[in-house]
């Protein structure tokens, strides 16, 4: 049995499947997710667990390169949770539209569904490498 880092298997082995370039989500509980895409789904309850939570949990595991919000998350709590835990650059599109964030889902490889209620706490990261 493992005694630290990611113990959830399938967020595990999606984690350890990922590659240069790959994007993920991260994303609160209510974000639609379209037909086809891989869901890890991690909520229990509202709130539980905490976006912040899996961001932590998230941190030492990955290299990334980029990440994308939604302009709604500017200068709002979800994004300074993003900023505080990884040095990313971090670019923003509209949450809603034909070029907006909730589209970008679809190019996922897979979302990382949290319990979490705060608006646009949502991040799609992009790998890079340690090298």
């Amino acid at each position: 049995m493992l005694t630290h880092g990611i113990l959830n298997a399938q967020l595990a082995h999606a984690l350890a499947g990922l590659r240069h370039k790959d994007l993920f989500v991260v994303s609160d509980c209510g974000l639609p997710v379209q037909p086809g895409i891989e869901v890890i789904d991690l909520a229990v309850a509202f709130g539980v667990p905490r976006f912040e939570q899996v961001l932590d949990a998230l941190q030492p595991e990955l290299i990334l390169e980029t990440g994308l919000m939604a302009q709604e998350a500017q200068g709002a709590v979800a994004e300074s949770w993003v900023r505080d835990r990884f040095a990313v650059r971090l670019e923003y599109v509209p949450h809603d539209g034909p070029e907006g964030f909730k589209t970008r889902v679809k190019d996922a490889k897979f979302v990382i569904r949290t319990g979490e209620t705060t608006p646009y706490a949502n991040v799609l990261f992009r790998c890079g490498v340690p090298f």
